[in-house]
């Protein structure tokens, strides 16, 4: 593809998650010039799983395309560590597109005709354009809105996981249907688990991953104590080796009196294997989303709870935005963006405002 015929070519994006990834494919595929800039390793990651629609909700070609390589082209739950494979993989491909791991970026700037990133280890990437998908901890955001810098704790957190469906018994293999999601409440909270295709895309009984999402409102003073919570903001993640033996012995007992015996049969694997992470649930209802030439996408922008089910396409209908945006205005970037927050920002307020029915009566602040 050609190169776009106008003043601003080389975009940097911050965060290689499902977001960034995408944002990075649509504009590498318009002929843009892209820098991708994650700090974690570049090891996929476990956790939650997402239900995917192949039918686009616009007419958007970049939609489209995006949709089909995320889902595979079939309408699965699918494990958020496959669809960041697919889409890695699709990066790798392009030649307009550099993702590079372990850079932690500690600020942003812009002036009339560039931006500029800087890393921990003070190397600088300039651009002509920076969009934040760097989530619900945004360095983005700070630049963008100081007043509002930080998400703000909704009182649970959820245990996330997966495990292998053949370390089940046998006997429960065919109870469970791809692609279906199981709830269930107690006094433990709200357990989801779901079905999906397994490591190699296996779909048959046995084959398959399941995973589970645990709605815990009962650990607050201990994430408090254990540094996840800081003055009420959420700081990172609990992995599994950062979990406590003590806690994870109470996450066991706790599941074995209030799940159901197939239930606890897939929470006690990942106990036991640490394979589980405990993620403060979040919230941020947004009042910019861009300023000159620098804008925010996904969860840098709009946390909200898991429960809506919102949280992927959101942050493919912003991809799409800008998209459309950039092609509106191909020659002003900042008039790009800033069209791309008159579409977006009162939708993605409704978007969060969505979630908080549940986490106003679910969580405990």
């Amino acid at each position: 593809m050609n190169m776009p015929q106008n003043k601003f070519e080389h975009a940097i994006i911050i965060g290689g998650s499902l977001g960034g990834l995408m944002m990075g494919l649509a504009l590498s595929r318009s002929g843009y010039t892209v820098t991708i800039l994650e700090r974690a390793d570049s090891s996929l990651r476990n956790g939650a799983f997402i239900r995917l629609q192949t039918k686009p909700y616009s007419n958007s070609e970049i939609e489209r395309e995006l949709r089909h390589l995320a889902s595979n082209g079939n309408n699965n739950v699918e494990a958020w560590s496959a669809i960041q494979e697919r889409l890695r993989n699709a990066v790798a491909k392009e030649p307009g597109i550099t993702l590079q791991h372990h850079t932690r970026i500690v600020s942003v700037g812009q002036n009339e005709s560039s931006v500029w990133a800087t890393s921990e280890e003070e190397q600088t990437f300039k651009g002509d354009f920076l969009i934040g998908a760097d989530g619900y901890r945004s360095m983005v955001r700070r630049y963008l809105n100081p007043d509002r810098p930080f998400a703000d704790y909704a009182g649970y957190l959820v245990w996330v996981g997966k495990v292998d469906e053949e370390l089940l018994p046998k006997k429960d293999w065919k109870k469970r249907q791809l692609s279906s999601a199981y709830f269930n409440n107690s006094a433990a909270g709200t357990l989801t688990t779901a079905v999906m295709p397994g490591i190699e895309g296996g779909t048959n009984p046995g084959q398959r991953w399941i995973g589970f999402c645990w709605f815990d409102h009962s650990h607050n003073q201990l994430l408090s104590e254990l540094g996840v919570l800081k003055d009420g903001i959420a700081q990172h993640s609990l992995y599994g080796e950062a979990i406590p033996d003590s806690l994870l012995e109470e996450l066991s007992q706790t599941s074995q009196a209030n799940w159901s015996k197939e239930e606890d049969a897939i929470l006690q694997i990942a106990i036991k294997d640490r394979s589980l992470i405990g993620a403060p649930v979040n919230e941020y209802i947004p009042n910019i989303l861009s300023k000159g030439r620098i804008a925010m996408i996904g969860d840098a922008a709009h946390t909200m709870s898991p429960m809506t089910g919102a949280g992927f396409n959101d942050s493919l209908d912003d991809t799409v935005a800008i998209m459309d945006s950039i092609k509106r205005y191909p020659n002003s970037i900042t008039k790009a963006l800033g069209e791309y927050q008159t579409r977006r920002l009162d939708v993605v307020r409704q978007d969060v405002l969505a979630g908080q029915g549940f986490n106003r009566s679910f969580g405990r602040l």
